[in-house]
């Protein structure tokens, strides 16, 4: 299990398999350790990737259909993962997205 910071997997997102889920340790942040995961066959994060302290955050193909929008207003990476964090904590749009 390679474990790195979310926002180097962020930054990565566009190379990642769709088939995969990003697990996150909490608090969420650009920093926190991040994993990938493949679907398993039950659709489940694997019990050992929750007891390693890992949350699911997002779909590899999720991360990717919500930022489409929100790329077009050329956003730093920091504020691509702190959008991504917002999404994947509240399952809305972060209202300060709109000013970027």
């Amino acid at each position: 299990m390679e474990v790195r910071p979310l926002i180097e997997v962020v930054a990565q997102l566009n190379a990642l398999p769709d088939e995969h889920f990003i697990c996150v340790r909490r608090p969420w942040g650009q920093r926190s350790d991040t994993v990938l995961v493949p679907y398993p066959e039950d659709l489940r994060i694997p019990v050992a990737i929750a007891e390693a302290g890992f949350a699911y955050y997002l779909e590899v193909s999720t991360a990717r259909e919500v930022l489409e929008g929100f790329l077009e207003r050329s956003p730093s990476l920091q504020q691509i993962t702190d959008f991504l964090t917002f999404y994947a904590e509240h399952d809305a749009f972060a209202p300060w997205s709109y000013e970027v």
